[in-house]
């Protein structure tokens, strides 16, 4: 079974480096459309089986219901790699032979984008990653088996992902996507959002 999900910590701490350019306001107003606009997404993607939203965030929650997308409840966060790694483990538990790790702030994705990642697994038999704009993060990790490797969001996390990947001799493939490689943590990106929905 294929299954999707979508860590997220909460709306008071989201997005600290945008909170100094943006009223605590705005910037949360700015965190539920994104994440409103991939949990919608998500909730249309074809060839998953499930999907879910990782948090402790009741508002969050509700948001998820409203699209169909069941909520995994975390009694502690500590970081996205630990929480992203306990559902993994969960749904792979539960039948999963595919996790795909998606972030609640991609403005630009569309459900066709989830299906092609998995397609693009099923056809080569291979993990999936997708970095971000600057190369350095990973927007997208597909892992078959979900514990294949751990997680290391965060700091360099696509090297990482990739190191790992080759430490433990398995197969992955790099695929660049324009829509899931722009993410927004700060001004600049909100910004390069603006000039694209202009286009």
């Amino acid at each position: 079974m294929n299954f999707i999900i979508v860590p997220f910590k909460n709306f008071k701490l989201a997005k600290s480096r945008m909170r100094k350019d943006l009223s605590d306001k705005k910037t949360e107003e700015v965190v539920e459309k994104m994440l409103q606009h991939v949990l919608g997404e998500v909730s249309k993607c074809k060839i998953s089986d499930g999907n879910f939203l990782i948090t402790n965030d009741q508002k969050a929650i509700s948001i998820a219901k409203m699209v169909g997308i069941k909520a995994i409840i975390e009694k502690e966060q500590i970081s996205e790699s630990v929480s992203v790694d306990y559902a993994s483990k969960l749904l792979m538990n539960n039948g999963g032979e595919s996790v795909l790790r998606i972030p609640g702030d991609l403005p630009l994705i569309s459900y066709r984008d989830l299906d092609n990642i998995f397609n693009e697994s099923i056809d080569s038999g291979c993990n999936i990653i997708v970095p971000s704009k600057s190369g350095s993060g990973t927007n997208a990790l597909l892992r078959n088996p979900p514990n294949i490797i751990k997680s290391f969001f965060g700091e360099d996390s696509f090297k990482k992902h990739v190191n790992e990947f080759k430490k433990k001799k398995a197969q992955y493939k790099v695929i660049k996507n324009h829509n899931i490689g722009l993410d927004i943590d700060c001004i600049q990106d909100l910004k390069d959002f603006e000039k694209v929905q202009k286009l």
